[in-house]
């Protein structure tokens, strides 16, 4: 038997990995939703205060959902991260046990 296999470090790897995925996966949104957000002069949340024309309205609706993508990324970012961490220490502690 490889004593390797058994190392705490290995047992990293799949928490680390994981975590890292959706880590790049929701800072990817959270651009996407900052782009959408970020030139819209917003008069509020209605969308008939926004527009004239129905692209307007088209583009303040993307605005609006824009703005709470990249809202709440950052807290799931903050999640994914607080899990990350207490996946990879139970990892860690199992590993060294064997």
């Amino acid at each position: 038997m490889d004593a390797y296999l058994h190392a705490p470090g290995r047992t990293l790897l799949p928490p680390v990995i994981t975590g890292m995925v959706l880590l790049i996966i929701l800072a990817i949104l959270r651009s996407v939703g900052w782009l959408f957000s970020s030139n819209h002069r917003c008069k509020g949340r209605n969308n008939a205060t926004d527009y004239n024309t129905p692209g307007e309205a088209i583009a303040a609706g993307l605005a609006h959902i824009g703005e709470d993508v990249y809202r709440w990324t950052g807290l799931a970012a903050v999640v994914v991260l607080a899990g990350m961490c207490e996946w990879a220490t139970v990892a860690f502690v199992a590993g060294r046990r064997g």
